[in-house]
């Protein structure tokens, strides 16, 4: 219905399950699907009992991808030499705000994650799949061009020759074949999907500091384009001596030390300084 959320938010534990929530529609983006999933990622990134974030979606797929049954209907113009006056691509701006977030994001692909759907879940930290999962960054087959920011995540994930391969033919890529490139970390039988994501958001969570997540996680994505190891070490100093003055650095090695599990500060304070990594 039309007033149904196009994102459904529950939460399993200490983590947030976003599920795309058109059915009917093989779960097609629309203008308030991006709208309504940047609101659902921004309450759990502010909640500090949310430690990871789960998509998936309701029904038989993940996301069939933007919703064309009109056409395309999306803003275009603008001088396309010079990029004056370029409306930006609403899925690049969903995923570039999934790329700032402070927690790690698990897709657990149920079904078909085709276009948008393909290239929101490639954005994500790890991806789970059921056996009847596939993916389809299909742009050239509907005459137009890559999107979400997939030309950067793809072939960072399974090689450029792959992404190649995948991206410019447009077919359709099995769960066999993406577990063969890497794409996906694990495949269940689709009744099981849900337990092995959340069991692997706990297993990310369930001993480690917030803090320590979200410098590292921003770490590991932002190094991918550094051209030299120095812009690691840089950043890597900057995140160290915030962490070495922060109560979880002694606690983490009282808790080595006394054989314990530790209990570090939940609230993601102290990260201010991370935000000149992506500006």
């Amino acid at each position: 219905m039309e007033d149904d959320p196009d994102i459904t938010y529950e939460k399993e534990g200490t983590a947030a399950i976003l599920s795309f929530n058109r059915p009917e529609r093989m779960n097609a983006a629309r203008i308030k699907t991006h709208r309504d999933l940047i609101e659902a990622l921004e309450r759990a990134e502010a909640d500090d009992t949310v430690r990871a974030i789960i998509l998936t979606g309701n029904g038989r797929a993940f996301c069939a991808g933007t919703d064309i049954a009109d056409g395309f209907n999306l803003p275009a113009g603008g001088d396309v030499a010079t990029g004056e006056g370029v409306p930006p691509d609403i899925g690049g701006q969903t995923v570039l705000r999934l790329f700032k977030l402070k927690k790690p994001v698990i897709a657990a692909v149920n079904g078909a994650a085709v276009g948008f759907g393909a290239s929101l879940s490639i954005a994500c930290d790890i991806r789970i799949a059921s056996e009847n999962a596939k993916w389809g960054f299909v742009f050239t087959r509907r005459g137009i061009a890559l999107e979400s920011c997939s030309s950067w995540f793809l072939p960072r994930i399974v090689g450029i020759s792959t992404a190649l391969d995948w991206t410019l033919s447009g077919r359709m890529v099995s769960c066999a074949e993406a577990l063969e490139a890497r794409l996906v970390k694990t495949v269940t039988a689709p009744k099981a999907l849900m337990d092995a994501a959340l069991g692997a958001a706990e297993a990310l969570v369930s001993e480690t500091s917030p803090i320590s997540v979200a410098m590292n996680r921003q770490l590991m994505w932002r190094m991918l384009g550094a051209p030299h190891p120095a812009y690691a070490h840089r950043l890597e100093s900057r995140a160290l001596s915030a962490r070495f003055t922060h109560p979880d650095s002694k606690e983490g090695v009282a808790a080595f030390r006394e054989k314990r599990k530790p209990e570090f500060d939940k609230r993601l304070d102290g990260l201010e300084f991370m935000q000149s990594w992506w500006e």
